[in-house]
């Protein structure tokens, strides 16, 4: 729990006002207590039953289990604003580095309003080339060095890769979830056995 974490309540209390408490009050003022034991099944239910019976002052979200009502501060927004836009080089280049090889299971209506959102954007000339640039970097170079055949199990189709992250692209997946199942010697999607090829 993070409430135990000096760093973690002094960096959240501007947005969070039992975070806020706890460093004007301090521990001793507070109580942690379970309520009830139950399954994890029910969970949410018993969470909006509490919330609903001792409307706590500190948990400003009346709904359990979601977010529904919660509002950033126009202040917290422009100071979120302000933040992103003066992130330096070497958090831009991690935030780059992090967002790789991420992959989105979108349903076809998220992906239509994404495409439609995008339709009509003009690009300025400056922008265009830093997307090229962009673009052209990310052939990338294959990150274990060693071969991975992939089998279809419905079809008997086998299929031979130069690197995990090459299955990964071939298969709409990232090179983690291959090696992840190819360690694990487990079924990628229930379908697709993936073996590492030796090289002699």
């Amino acid at each position: 729990m993070q409430y135990y974490n000096i760093k973690y309540i002094t960096r959240t209390a501007e947005s969070s006002l039992i975070c806020k408490a706890l460093l004007k009050y301090g521990y001793s003022k507070f109580k942690l207590e379970i309520l009830e034991y139950c399954e994890p099944s029910t969970v949410i239910e018993k969470e909006q039953n509490y919330i609903d019976l001792l409307n706590p002052d500190y948990n400003i979200l009346k709904v359990a289990g979601s977010l529904f009502g919660y509002k950033h501060s126009p202040e917290t927004i422009n100071k979120m604003r302000e933040i992103a836009l003066n992130r330096s080089d070497e958090t831009k280049a991690r935030l780059r580095e992090a967002a790789l090889g991420k992959t989105y299971n979108h349903t076809e209506e998220t992906k239509i309003k994404i495409r439609n959102a995008i339709l009509g954007k003009k690009h300025s000339e400056e922008t265009k080339k830093k997307l090229s640039i962009i673009q052209s970097n990310r052939i990338k170079q294959p990150i274990s060095g060693f071969k991975l055949q992939v089998k279809d199990m419905q079809t008997g189709e086998i299929f031979i890769y130069d690197s995990l992250r090459i299955a990964g692209k071939e298969l709409h997946s990232n090179h983690n979830s291959i090696k992840y199942n190819l360690n694990n010697k487990k079924l990628f999607r229930g379908r697709y056995l993936i073996t590492r090829i030796d090289s002699d």
